[in-house]
């Protein structure tokens, strides 16, 4: 029987809020981005802001891509050939380098920006996945290995060099990096809590209990000392203090769940998973209280079989932003 796949789309949410509506204002839907001849599911994104750039993992069994959109066109410019299941991406601006975590065979593969020519391939380990960026220092940190062990491979994206590792319980994803003091926070690949490592000693110091084995996703509120967790089965979203590490927050979370974002303007966190995108809006985050949330909406997708559909892993989002006069909010 002949095999038929669908066309993969890359969907781009947005703003476009006022003075008056930019609490209430939902997100829209502002352009879809045709993917032809790409065969088989997307994961990760990664972006080039100042060339207006999106690169996305395609790591389809037949496919084994990085494709390059222009997001001022809304075209597919390039396809990067060669990968082996593409997933984790980042592009450094400052040296012009896209890297790339592959999980079948445990590289991060480095292109050139300009002519998307392969650099360099580094070694890294089983399943090199999720990735993280440290800007102060310029060091991406890419999670490797299993649910028996694991580490971050660390690469300096200045000279391109692996120039070390940080040994965890299991394979890390949804690797969150704080500003403020140099500590990241991941998930463990099938265990019950969350891992915290010390990017000065470059060991994991620390591990906070969730209670379920299926934490796949982080994103972190740094300035109200807010750790979200998104796990999958059952599905929930976890709040935990970073303080401490206690959860002081738990409700209902989205089906299929894969990455996580904090809208810090907006206070609100987007979701995206197997049955579309999901918002929460935060009514109320301090320290001090506990977390009080409402689901404030839905983005759903189009109805159909999952193999016509696949697995919805990441979606981009761009701001139009006017200039705010509204007063400061006071908690």
């Amino acid at each position: 029987m002949k095999k038929h796949f669908a066309l993969p789309w890359i969907l781009l949410w947005g703003f476009a809020v006022s003075a008056q509506g930019q609490a209430a204002a939902p997100l829209k839907l502002i352009q879809k981005i045709p993917m032809p001849n790409v065969q088989g599911r997307l994961d990760h994104f990664g972006v080039d802001p100042q060339r207006g750039r999106l690169f996305v993992a395609a790591l389809g069994e037949n496919q084994n891509t990085v494709e390059v959109v222009d997001l001022k066109s809304g075209k597919r410019v390039f396809s990067i050939p060669g990968q082996s299941k593409p997933q984790g991406l980042f592009y450094s601006p400052q040296s012009k380098k896209l890297f790339v975590a592959n999980g079948t065979d445990g590289t991060c593969k480095i292109f050139d920006g300009d002519t998307f020519k392969l650099i360099d391939s580094l070694s890294l380990g089983t399943d090199a996945d999720h990735v993280g960026y440290d800007p102060a220092i310029k060091y991406l940190y890419v999670g490797f290995g299993d649910e028996k062990s694991g580490g971050l491979a660390i690469i300096d994206t200045s000279t391109g060099k692996h120039i070390g590792d940080i040994k965890t319980d299991a394979r890390p994803g949804g690797i969150k990096i704080e500003k403020s003091r140099p500590q990241t926070f991941v998930t463990l690949s099938r265990a019950t809590n969350l891992g915290v490592v010390d990017l000065k000693k470059r060991e994991q110091v620390m591990v906070w209990p969730t209670g379920v084995a299926t934490n796949v996703a982080l994103a972190l509120d740094e300035g109200n000392h807010r750790l979200f967790d998104g796990v999958r089965d059952p599905a929930t979203l976890i709040v935990l203090d970073t303080e401490s590490g206690k959860q002081v927050s738990q409700l209902e979370g989205v089906a299929g769940i894969d990455d996580l974002w904090y809208d810090s303007a907006r206070k609100r966190i987007y979701a995206s998973g197997g049955r579309g995108l999901k918002l929460a809006s935060f009514t109320f985050i301090s320290k001090e209280t506990p977390t009080i949330m409402s689901w404030s909406g839905r983005f759903p997708r189009r109805q159909g079989p999952a193999h016509h559909f696949g697995h919805l892993k990441s979606i981009a989002f761009t701001w139009q932003l006017q200039p705010l006069t509204r007063k400061k909010q006071q908690f």
